[in-house]
């Protein structure tokens, strides 16, 4: 222990950079609000931010929007995303179904806990193993190889007892659901899985149980297993063992290198051969008896602190287990729900936290194109918007998701125009056993014409639809809030937009999708 001190004090500005930046780069992960302004510090830095940078970027891109202006729009899209009421509700009703309403990911600051508590738990079992890899190494290599062992342990630890504690609750909340199956003696026990995609009101009619069944188990029959508990229990146990015996050992070791350093030095005493045999084989036996004594005391000391430093290892591996069941999503898509929520239980509670995040988003545009005007030999109309880039942006999505559905249909008529020339393939060929004819009515079934195209929708009554709402709302959020929870191919309709921007310069407003309405 004493050589651990030393080594620390002797690298204690390594060690504190170090830690520093492993926190600073773990909260850069964790925390989307860091990330968030760790972008923004970047983008407003006066000569090699983002926004210094793209001011001397004037090449145009599609629909009047400059290059400069979607890149800068681009960074904060990640983080200023507002969805609809309809999909905020799907994911509220999701997380509750799944028995995750209510929970987190592991929060930051319970995992620097872990991370820190088991590093300082590992580091003198992990000085005596590096010490045993390299017996003639020097006391660098062996402190390389303690930073190598305590890093492998922390990483391993805390990922095996977090994956235990989550394991654990949708293993018990699975067999929750199977006894309540059970008590209910339904027909069979299966799940319809159901996704974040689906609309969550499809199990509606099913017993509650059977709805979190739905979005919590991986295949229709599944009761959930314990494998990570155990691997979790067997690895914690052996560590705890392990280290306790070599703590003994490494005691006893130097028990015994003590007893013989101080034996070799009452052999060297010259004045032990001028007294009377009796007096120095009294002398002799009292200082063994004293050495017997002390050894046993530090023995027992030994291993009663040796115990407590097990018991401690033991207690902070269950920490940790505690952390994986109470911060651990169980539904098969709750952390995606929990993504589209952030957390937030009502929808104005959402909508307020992210409209300040789209505000600063809308500035930092401003001052992007306040730059690019300063510096334009021309005369720049810059009126975009940031809310204007999330409509194009979504609209763009959508247009590329409605030509994937045209490809995958052309692939599916060709599929079944394959099939239909496919039977006078088959019957030409032997078949191994015989088979019974069927009836002529059964091959038309077998082989579906090719699929009808779906009836367009009504554009006209779907406009007016949406007009007579957002002229009868009457209010610029209300308006706002229903315009965002539109579908976006709606969204993304040219007549709507066309409406919507003469209604804007009939109010005589701003150019921002706020004062749109």
């Amino acid at each position: 222990m004493d050589s651990i001190a030393t080594l620390l004090a002797q690298h204690i500005t390594a060690i504190t950079l170090l830690a520093a930046s492993v926190l600073l780069f773990m909260s850069f992960v964790a925390s989307s609000r860091f990330r968030l302004w760790v972008r923004d510090f970047w983008a407003t830095l006066p000569v090699v931010g983002s926004i210094a940078q793209l001011s001397k970027d004037r090449t145009q891109s599609s629909d009047g929007w400059l290059r400069a202006e979607e890149t800068l729009c681009s960074i904060y899209k990640p983080f200023a995303r507002l969805v609809g009421p309809q999909e905020f509700a799907q994911s509220i009703e999701y997380l509750r179904k799944a028995a995750d309403l209510g929970r987190t990911p592991t929060p930051f600051l319970v995992w620097s806990l872990l991370v820190v508590l088991v590093i300082a738990e590992g580091m003198g079992f992990s000085y005596l193993l590096g010490t045993w890899m390299a017996r003639e190494g020097s006391a660098n290599t062996h402190t390389v190889l303690m930073v190598a062992i305590v890093f492998v342990l922390c990483v391993l630890l805390v990922w095996i007892t977090h994956s235990a504690g989550r394991q654990y609750r949708r293993t018990a909340l699975l067999r929750s659901c199977f006894k309540r199956f059970k008590d209910l003696g339904a027909k069979e026990y299966s799940a319809d899985l159901v996704s974040l995609e689906d609309d969550q009101a499809v199990d509606q009619q099913q017993p509650a149980f059977k709805q979190t069944l739905n979005r919590v188990a991986e295949n229709s029959h599944d009761t959930g297993n314990y494998a990570w508990v155990i691997t979790a229990i067997v690895t914690i146990a052996f560590i705890a063992i392990t280290s306790t015996v070599m703590r003994v050992k490494n005691m006893e070791g130097e028990t015994i290198r003590e007893t013989a350093m101080q034996a070799q030095a009452s052999t060297g005493n010259p004045f032990a051969a001028s007294l009377p045999t009796e007096v120095s084989q009294a002398q002799d036996q009292a200082d063994k008896a004293a050495q017997a004594d002390a050894n046993t005391a530090k023995a027992t000391e030994g291993i009663a602190a040796f115990i407590m430093l097990g018991f401690i290892f033991v207690i902070t591996q269950i920490v940790g287990m505690g952390a994986g069941y109470k911060y651990s999503f169980v539904g098969r898509e709750s952390g995606a729900a929990f993504k589209v929520t952030r957390g937030f239980a009502t929808y104005a509670e959402y909508f307020r936290f992210v409209q300040p995040l789209r505000d600063l988003a809308n500035g930092r545009l401003k001052e992007l194109q306040q730059k690019l005007e300063e510096k334009a030999h021309t005369r720049l109309s810059l009126d975009k918007t940031f809310d204007d880039y999330l409509i194009k942006s979504d609209a763009s999505s959508a247009s590329v998701a409605q030509g994937a559905d045209e490809v995958w249909s052309r692939k599916r008529v060709a599929q079944q125009g394959l099939a239909a020339a496919a039977p006078a393939v088959v019957q030409a060929a032997p078949s191994p056993m015989p088979i019974e004819a069927a009836p002529a009515v059964a091959s038309s079934e077998a082989t579906p014409p090719p699929l009808a195209p779906a009836p367009a929708l009504s554009v006209a009554d779907e406009l007016e639809a949406v007009k007579a709402e957002i002229q009868r709302l009457d209010n610029a959020e209300a308006e706002k809030a229903y315009f965002l929870s539109l579908p976006v191919a709606v969204k993304a309709k040219p007549e709507l937009q066309a409406w919507l921007k003469e209604r804007k310069a009939q109010r005589d407003a701003a150019a921002n999708i706020d004062e749109l309405f």
